[in-house]
């Protein structure tokens, strides 16, 4: 059961990754700028590259849960 939670984790950290993908990318797009303002690209550069950071460390964790030795359930 752990692998597969650790199999879904890893698929929900790809999701999470393509999200703050698109995040930094809209941040630095001339029309942001224009209508929001310098904060609102700001916030979007940060919250892309908070999401990527704990979407890196949950893969991590979930990668980690795969590579052990299966336990035996009992």
């Amino acid at each position: 059961m752990k692998r597969l939670v650790a199999i879904l984790e890893l698929l929900w950290a790809a999701v999470n990754v393509v999200i703050a993908y698109l995040f930094v990318t809209n941040a630095f797009v001339a029309k942001t700028a224009i209508k929001e303002g310098l904060p609102a690209q700001a916030a979007l550069l940060l919250g892309g590259a908070l999401i990527a950071v704990f979407a890196a460390t949950l893969a991590r964790q979930s990668l980690q849960i795969l590579r052990a030795p299966a336990a035996t359930e009992g």
